[in-house]
């Protein structure tokens, strides 16, 4: 059976949401897909005390999404911060590239959104994804299963439309 890749892409100043992020990438692994974490560009503004070198260390470790990323992948998981929108300076560029992704390419593609605290950020990111085309997968709470759920998901999809 092919191993199918699956983005995880996230925000993280600090490392909390790059906790989950790695969550839901073992998640992927367990189900035998091929997680690739990528990291959005930093926002700007100042760095929260203490998070210097957690901040600096993740800025080496990631890169940022690209469109070949999201071409080349079936499926989609983000792990925004508590408190974040699609519309957040931070996430705005991506989504912009999932809004012209969807626009250049067949739809059917799945996703899903980690809970990092808020359920209002969680909403408004699966409405955002769904706004792209993007089907989403119903998940539990616990990020290894997000990202378990989406290869299951994913697995299904391709043996159904081939």
């Amino acid at each position: 059976m092919a191993q199918h890749a699956v983005v995880v892409a996230f925000t993280s100043r600090c490392g909390a949401t790059e906790t989950l992020a790695h969550a839901a990438a073992v998640g992927v692994v367990n189900g035998r897909g091929l997680p690739r974490l990528r990291r959005l560009a930093d926002e700007g503004g100042p760095t929260p005390a203490g998070c210097l070198a957690t901040l600096q260390r993740m800025q080496k470790e990631y890169v940022t999404p690209t469109e070949a990323d999201i071409a080349g992948s079936p499926a989609l998981i983000v792990v925004p911060s508590a408190g974040m929108t699609p519309a957040s300076e931070v996430w705005q560029p991506f989504m912009a590239m999932l809004r012209i992704a969807a626009a250049a390419g067949p739809a059917g593609k799945l996703g899903a959104v980690v809970d990092a605290g808020d359920r209002h950020t969680v909403a408004a990111f699966a409405s955002a994804l769904e706004a792209c085309g993007f089907t989403l997968v119903a998940t539990s709470g616990d990020p290894r299963a997000h990202g378990r759920a989406v290869v299951d998901a994913v697995a299904l999809h391709s043996r159904t439309a081939g």
